[in-house]
Formats: C-alpha cells, structure tokens, sequence
C-alpha cells in the first residue's frame, strides 16, 4: 500500500490497537490541514522547525547527512 503518511515506529506493533492508529491518523490529518491553512499552530510550527534548522546549521560539530548519502 502506497501511502504519504510517516508512520511512528509503534503503528504496526501488535500491541498497537486499532482505536490507536485511529487516533493517530485522524490528529495527522488535522495536522496536516492546520499547515496548509495559515493557523497560529501552522506558523508556531513553521517558527520551530526553522529554529531547529539554524540551530543544527550553528553547531561546529553537525554534518549534513545529505552530504553522504
């Protein structure tokens, strides 16, 4: 099955129940809608995620994996 969605490592664990991968799913699919929409979460995120880039960018002993793949 072909699909875009990330799954966490726990998804498929049988121990993980149906009503728990609903619950994922249907928050990833609000997520999701909350970025694509300008919300404040959207933007709160957008903020975090760019943070994080300049701070990994920052440190002297971070190597870009990409440079290795």
């Amino acid at each position: 099955m072909t699909t875009d969605y990330q799954f966490p490592t726990w998804f498929w664990d049988p121990e993980t129940t149906d009503e728990d991968r609903h619950i994922w799913m249907t928050q990833d699919r609000c997520r999701r809608q909350a970025m694509r929409q300008d919300t404040p979460w959207a933007r709160a995120v957008r903020k975090q995620i760019e943070r994080e880039k300049r701070r990994q960018q920052a440190r002297s002993d971070t190597v870009d994996v990409a440079d290795y793949c």
